[in-house]
Parts: C-alpha cells; structure tokens; sequence
C-alpha cells in the first residue's frame, strides 16, 4: 500500500535525518539523500609560491563605492572601464596539457594588465606577457585557449569591452592579433563576459560564442541609475569557423538572436546524447535558456520543454558533470540564492531533486566567486565548492552520488594559520576561481583569481574519508523502515 506524507525521525551521529516514505519503491529510488557526514576536515594547502606564480595586485582594487547610484551626466565609456568593468572581476583561462604535460595559464585583471603564465625549464611558472604581447586592455573579463586554425597549437580568444580579441599562436610564446582579419571586430561599447569555443556544426573545427552582457552606449533612460541592474540585456554572438582563418558571424540564421539578456557565461555540451553540441546561457537577469543543437548550425530554443519548474532564478554561474555516474551530463548552478544540481533524466530533460543537495545560501553579490565543480580523490566523483552568505568556504563531497557537507580548511602562505569554513579569518575575495590538474599527477589545484588581481593556488592534502560504516547503519536503518511499512 502507498503511504503518503509519512515522516520517519531518524538519528545519527547527533544528526536527525528526515525521510519521507511514499512507498518501498520510491524510498528505494531516494536512496541517493541519504547523506552521511564526513569525518575529517578536507585541507587545502596554497603552493603558489612553490609554483613561481607571482602577479602584481592591482594599484587600485574595485570597492563597494564603485557600484553605486550612478548620475546619467557622469556615465561614459570611460566611467565604465575605470569603475563598472573592474567590480566585475576577471578570470582565469587554462590551456590544455602540452607536450610535458603541463598547463598554461592566462590571467585576466580588468582594470590592470593581463599575464600568460608558462612552466619553464625548471618547472616554475614564468611570465611571459610581454614577449607573447596579450597584456589585453585593461576592460577584458574572460578568456578560453583553443586551436581554432588546426596548427597544433592553442591560440587565444579573449572577451572584454569591444567583443572579442583573437591573438593567434605562432609558436614559442610569440602571438599575432589577428582580430580584424578573422572577422570577429565587435561593436567598441559592446561588453562581451566570456567565450566558449565547440564544434557547432559537426565540421571538426572549433565554432565561437561569445557572450555579451550589454551595450553600454545605450545607458538606462533615467536621471540616475545602478549597474547592472537597470541596464538591458543584449543577444550573444555565434560566429562559424570558415576553415581559412576567418569566422562569420550566424547569430541569426543559427536561431540565436531571439532571446536576449545580460549573459554571464554559457556552457556546451551533448546533453540529449545524439551527438550534437547543445548550449545552455546564464544570464543575470532572468532565468537560463536552453538551445538544442538541431544540427548543420541551428539550434532550438526548448527551454521551457527540458523542465520548466527548474529554471527558477537568474544564474550566475554553472558546470556540467555526470555526479552519479548514469551516463548523463548533470548541471550544477549557482544563484545569489543558493546552489543546485539538475539531475539528467535523459533526452535532454532534467528534474531537481532537493533532498539530495544540501543547500548553501549564497552570498548575495552581484559579482564574484559563487562556486564550482571539483574532483577530490580518485573515485572520479565530482564535489561541489561554494561560498556562502557569510563569505565562508562551503564544500559538499560527492561519495559516489551520495552528496554530504564536510568542513574545510585552507592554510595560506602569507600567515601560516588555517582559514576554516564557517568562521575564522577569512581569505580575500574571490573574483573567480577552478580547479584543475596543472602537471602530469593526478592531485587537482584550486585556483583562485582575488578581487584585487591576485593569484591564489592550492592543493589538497590527505584523503576525504567517509566515517566507518555509517552507510551500512544507513541503508540497514531504511530498509527496516520500508520492510515494515
């Protein structure tokens, strides 16, 4: 018989778990919310030093005051590059493995200078800015390496204020602004966040989509406004890899032109699994929009199809992963609400399961490091690390698609002391921050780019242990709960 709406307290560990029991099939089907909690701190070590990362911070960081009431006879293009852009925060780009197996780095500082970092002959990073001559323009957001021309090597697309710049990789850290003879001149006051680089089409060549915020020649109609939530959205471009070293721009013909907003970032992947790149685009100011790619270049706005009960708030940021390992591309989104994940049921569809997450209430920022995806182990199960309302380190460990907050502690260079979340002393603010392999090993980094135009790396040290059978006790405690009901 089904029972409805039947609560069972259980206790553990001085934690009280709450199941709803609908039934032995469906308590079977939740089984992936059963969240043991973990045992030992999860430490993060900072090895930037170690690395020979070294980048200036900025002469004058963005504050509090730079996002204020604007007047409309003060706003210019000028204002926005000394005031706007920077509150924005940058970012960091990585390159893929080359042939020793180590990763570049390109760091965008809006408002200061952009740095390419390369490992050198004794395996510490080097900066090589000045001789690959991509120090940007002091209004670039985002980054991405890709070999667009099939040379073998990874060439540069960076998005700021103007669109897009192209530096094409000649070799030996030597690149060429090849901007204009690409095709990808953008409009000057057009303010592009970030660009993602996939094969739209099927050709085999790498597609460009950059996405743009707004256009800031066309500031609100009103005697005093605040940035950016009185500024209109704008619709993001697609340009098509030509084969010949040029792009052409088919935001239009792609079907990409009718839903505009103030776009973040935008991911790419095969999420109905027919073979073909689909896109999902984050704006700020309403909720995201989902395109299928429906081959040859076009692509579908389904967004209410895929399940429209989830989209319900404006994301700032999301990864893709497959959390339990079904074979299917998860989501995972960050709002200035909270986090989630979208569990894929398949064909492109998705549902959100609360109970499985546990739910961190985000800082309320418009700009910044809200969260990202990160492997801790060897299990290829991916966890999620956040920030809270309060600025406080968060993580979630995933132990094989069973999700549980563990506590966190990073140990900085500069003052020896352990940074613990929630509480204590707490690191600079982020403006971004990913974690990735940068050498041969499998041991992942976390690095974070600072407000103020820092670089920040660390590693994990020792294991994330799950406590001594506290999943047997739990799944022995639910199947007595549903053998007797």
């Amino acid at each position: 018989m089904i029972l409805f709406a039947k609560r069972v307290l259980v206790a553990l560990c001085s934690a009280v778990v709450i199941l709803v029991i609908t039934g032995f099939a469906t308590a079977q089907s939740k089984q992936k919310a059963v969240t043991p909690e973990k045992e030992e701190t999860v430490s993060f070590v900072e090895v930037t030093s170690k690395l020979g990362i070294s980048v200036p911070p900025l002469t004058h960081p963005p504050d509090a005051t730079d996002l204020r009431a604007i007047p409309s006879g003060e706003f210019s293009l000028d204002y926005a590059r000394q005031h706007l852009i920077p509150a924005m925060g940058g970012s960091i780009a990585v390159d893929a493995p080359d042939g020793d197996g180590h990763r570049g780095l390109y760091v965008v500082v809006p408002g200061g200078t952009n740095h390419l970092l390369r490992k050198n002959l004794s395996g510490r990073y080097a900066d090589v800015t000045e001789k690959a001559k991509v120090s940007g323009t002091g209004s670039d957001l985002g980054a991405a390496f890709g070999d667009f021309d099939h040379s073998g090597r990874s060439s540069l697309f960076v998005a700021g204020l103007g669109g897009l710049r192209l530096y094409r990789n000649e070799g030996e850290n030597v690149f060429t602004d090849v901007t204009e003879k690409a095709g990808l001149k953008g409009k000057p006051s057009e303010l592009a966040t970030s660009v993602l680089l996939f094969d739209a089409d099927g050709d085999g060549f790498l597609d460009v989509l950059v996405t743009i915020y707004t256009d800031l020649s066309a500031p609100p109609d009103k005697t005093s406004f605040v940035f950016p939530n009185d500024f209109s959205g704008s619709n993001s471009r697609l340009y098509r890899n030509q084969h010949d070293g040029t792009f052409r721009d088919i935001t239009e013909e792609a079907g990409l032109d009718s839903n505009p907003g103030r776009t973040r970032k935008a991911i790419a992947a095969d999420f109905n699994h027919n073979g073909r790149m689909d896109l999902l685009l984050l704006r700020d100011n309403k909720p995201p929009v989902f395109y299928k790619n429906a081959g040859q270049g076009k692509f579908e706005d389904v967004t209410w199809d895929v399940g429209k009960e989830i989209w319900r708030y404006a994301y700032l940021d999301a990864q893709t992963a497959d959390f339990n390992h079904d074979g299917k591309v998860d989501v995972a989104l960050w709002s200035t609400v909270g986090n989630e994940v979208l569990w894929n049921t398949g064909e492109g569809k998705f549902e959100n399961d609360e109970e499985v997450l546990p739910l961190v209430y985000a800082a309320n920022r418009p700009f910044g490091f809200h969260g990202t995806v990160v492997n801790l182990g060897t299990d290829g199960y991916d966890s999620l690390l956040g920030q809270d309302a309060r600025e406080n380190w968060r993580l979630i460990v995933n132990d094989h698609g069973h999700f549980a907050e563990s506590r966190i502690a990073l140990l900085t260079e500069k003052n020896s002391s352990e940074m613990k979340s929630p509480g204590s002393e707490r690191m600079p603010v982020s403006a971004s921050l990913c974690a990735v392999r940068l050498g041969k090993s499998g041991t992942s980094q976390l690095i974070a780019l600072t407000i103020d135009g820092r670089v920040m790396v660390f590693e994990k040290r020792g294991a994330v242990e799950m406590k001594a059978g506290s999943m047997k006790k739990l799944q022995g405690k639910l199947e007595t709960m549903t053998a007797t009901n």
